[in-house]
């Protein structure tokens, strides 16, 4: 597989390498033919970046696209080098469309605020089915509020510093981690579109019934999953 890298992912490759340099590891850019192991060339994959060392070696990959595709094309590859004793794969997100993003650091939320939040959500449900289901765009954003959270906490605690990070890049994050699986991923992804419309003016944007309902479960199970392996 390969691929053209843009100016920016060019940079970033070269501040990784640097990085790697100054901790010991050998570092190959771009490497071609037996600079990549036998296995990763038998997988028809060239990767930006291999930093090597005696203890482990990393399967660098660098990315500016803002979408779950690299990851889909990405899975079965990132198997099969993580199945090879010492080696690790990296995915490295340069995320263009991050700069507008927040200077400020974003609070993790706390466990119990985590459980409050889905306990007014759940009243929140109960009433709307009270009035013909007329506060869908709220529940809606509540959901995804709760969501991003427990993403943010699964993915950053424990960090000395948590980084500024778009809504789809703690998404593609939480699939890298493995706290959400790949179709859950492209669900949020799904979502996210709906959701930015709703926040950014075009309030009676409509969603189907069937995506708020796999939604706010989905919501339930994520809260769940962090409460219960605290």
């Amino acid at each position: 597989m390969t691929k053209t890298n843009t100016q920016r992912e060019i940079k970033k490759t070269r501040e990784l390498a640097r990085e790697y340099e100054k901790k010991g590891f050998t570092v190959s850019i771009e490497p071609k033919g037996k600079a990549i192991p036998a296995f990763i060339r038998d997988l028809n994959f060239t990767p930006d970046l291999i930093a090597k060392s005696q203890e482990e070696s990393y399967v660098i990959e660098v990315s500016s696209r803002d979408s779950l595709e690299s990851l889909r094309k990405l899975s079965s590859i990132v198997d099969a080098i993580e199945k090879k004793r010492g080696w690790h794969f990296i995915l490295v997100m340069t995320n263009p469309r991050d700069s507008s993003a927040a200077s400020a650091q974003l609070p993790i939320p706390e466990l119990e605020e985590l459980r409050l939040s889905y306990k007014k959500l759940s009243n929140l449900i109960a009433l709307s089915s009270r009035y013909g289901n007329d506060f869908d765009q709220a529940i809606l954003l509540l959901a995804w509020s709760i969501i991003e959270g427990t993403l943010r906490m699964y993915n950053y605690s424990g960090r000395t510093k948590t980084p500024v990070r778009s809504p789809r890049s703690v998404v593609r994050d939480a699939v890298m981690y493995g706290f959400i699986t790949q179709k859950e991923g492209e669900f949020l992804d799904f979502i996210a579109d709906i959701r930015n419309r709703v926040a950014h003016g075009a309030v009676e944007t409509k969603i189907r019934d069937a995506s708020l309902q796999k939604l706010v479960k989905l919501c339930k199970s994520l809260v769940s999953e962090v409460v219960n392996n605290a």
